[in-house]
């Protein structure tokens, strides 16, 4: 199939007029004529119904013309695409994290990053960590930054920084929990976690097993703001990334339970094998390892 065809027949087939298609392509009209009985030969199909001077598409017609958009839509992305990869300036990344790193410790450095480099446009989408990984196999994000992903060696993966899931309790109520030294002394009471699908779901479950504890009771949260608001109004024992509550911590309305028992993660920087590296991607994975370095 013939790309200009295709974008003749898409300005015939939305303007069911010869003359008008002509002037939007800046062909002749019996230019545009022949392009169109060429694309009918080689789909050996009519693409239009012809009565008098008005003509209108028929179902071939209709069909194609869905196709037409997509592929013309596709070009124009094409288009797009390789014009940022002459330059760094400018284009886009999209780039996906887990909820954690995301909202509490991702989202300053890209907007740090926007700033640096202000034609470039930057999306970031936040959910859980299976969740990112799913689009970043769909190519719906360029990289992923997630905590212990399970390592398919169809993706790099580079550390970033280290993580813990620390045990809390609403600070009025520290001095039943300031002097425990075990997970297990804590069996009688409710804990708060994040939902499944989550990595810090699936750390705090690793520790449960490997200590063979088993909670009292569980209540789910998709979100870390709402086990926050729940452990500060006493409802029971939250399990959170210590980088999530720094702000409540140093406010003192929750509080760290002294357990010996850790519950350490890393997160990993992922970006697919097969996936082109554009320079707008390579210049913001320089950027986030030069920060992290620097903080740490």
């Amino acid at each position: 199939m013939d790309l200009h065809q295709l974008k003749t027949f898409y300005y015939v087939a939305t303007l069911l007029n010869f003359s008008k298609a002509a002037q939007k392509v800046s062909l002749s009209q019996p230019a545009v004529s022949r392009q169109m009985e060429a694309l009918e030969n080689y789909f050996g199909l009519d693409l239009f119904y012809r009565i008098n001077k008005k003509i209108e598409l028929t179902d071939a017609g209709r069909r194609l013309l869905k196709y037409t958009e997509e592929m013309l839509m596709l070009e124009e992305k094409t288009k797009r695409d390789m014009e940022s990869i002459k330059s760094i300036d400018s284009g886009e990344i999209v780039i996906g994290a887990g909820t954690s790193i995301g909202n509490y410790f991702l989202s300053p450095l890209i907007m740090d990053f926007s700033c640096q480099f202000p034609k470039i446009n930057c999306k970031l989408i936040i959910d859980n960590t299976s969740t990112i990984l799913e689009k970043l196999r769909n190519g719906i994000i360029d990289i992923a930054i997630v905590a212990e992903p399970t390592f398919d060696p169809n993706y790099f993966y580079e550390a970033l920084v280290h993580d813990e899931i620390i045990l809390l309790s609403t600070n009025k109520e520290r001095y039943k929990f300031e002097k425990l030294s075990s997970v297990h002394e804590l069996n009688n009471e409710v804990f708060i976690l994040r939902n499944y699908g989550s990595n810090t779901r699936k750390c705090i479950n690793n520790l449960f097993e490997k200590l063979q504890f088993v909670p009292l009771k569980i209540v789910e949260f998709s979100s870390n703001e709402a086990i926050k608001q729940a452990v500060i109004n006493g409802n029971g024992i939250g399990a959170l990334s210590k980088i999530t509550v720094q702000l409540e911590l140093q406010s003192k309305v929750i509080f760290p339970i002294p357990v010996k028992e850790q519950c350490k993660r890393q997160f990993f920087l992922v970006n697919h094998k097969g996936k082109y590296m554009s320079p707008i991607i390579l210049k913001f994975k320089d950027f986030i390892m030069e920060r992290i370095n620097h903080i740490q």
